[in-house]
């Protein structure tokens, strides 16, 4: 179990240190003989063997750590865990599929048609549009669907809020008058009277 160097707490340090000179000349060489080279001096004073009975735990553990260490370091010359072996083709729905799937399903196109503000006529063309975004995807980066259908339904709805974003005010939708909304006359107290006092 050679070893060309181990860990030395300062906690080592700082109890050694309070021993008398001739202990600390024991232990020092104690400690290094066993983390080294795993050899227990067998003629310690009692002090000393006392001493060096409290640290042996922390050299061997640390010592645990490096022979684990060196274990890691063997499967990691020959590549490290095995990779995760991914299933392939569960998912195989093309563009066109999906965006037909969306086009039939009832539900989705309530669901969009509500969180768009928008008609059934109007999601048929977006979804039109979304198609074409999708085919230049295939064109530029060579993906064929996406990864599940909901990954799909996620990406047209992302693309929407590029694609269309929402504005202020519509055509169909009312300013309010100003003169309809009460503003408060500027008095001498921070921010004008209050409603109750008029």
């Amino acid at each position: 179990m050679d070893r060309e160097s181990f860990i030395f707490y300062r906690s080592f340090y700082e109890a050694i240190r309070c021993m008398p000179s001739d202990v600390q000349a024991e232990i020092y060489p104690a400690i290094c003989e066993y983390a080294l080279f795993g050899k227990i001096q067998k003629s310690l004073s009692e002090v000393a063997k006392g001493m060096f009975t409290l640290i042996k735990p922390n050299i061997d553990v640390n010592t645990a750590r490096f022979e684990n260490g060196k274990k890691g370091a063997q499967y990691g010359k020959r590549g490290g865990r095995p990779k995760k072996k991914t299933v392939t083709g569960a998912y195989v729905l093309t563009y066109e599929q999906e965006v037909e799937q969306m086009r039939n399903d009832e539900k989705w196109r309530i669901t969009i048609c509500e969180d768009f503000n928008i008609t059934a006529e109007e999601y048929d063309k977006r979804l039109s549009r979304f198609l074409d975004r999708c085919n230049d995807d295939k064109a530029r980066k060579g993906k064929e669907h996406h990864d599940s259908f909901v990954d799909c339904q996620s990406h047209l709805r992302y693309w929407m809020t590029k694609a269309y974003p929402q504005q202020q005010t519509t055509a169909n939708q009312s300013i309010p008058d100003n003169s309809s909304v009460p503003f408060p006359e500027v008095g001498d107290d921070f921010g004008g009277m209050d409603y109750d006092e008029q």
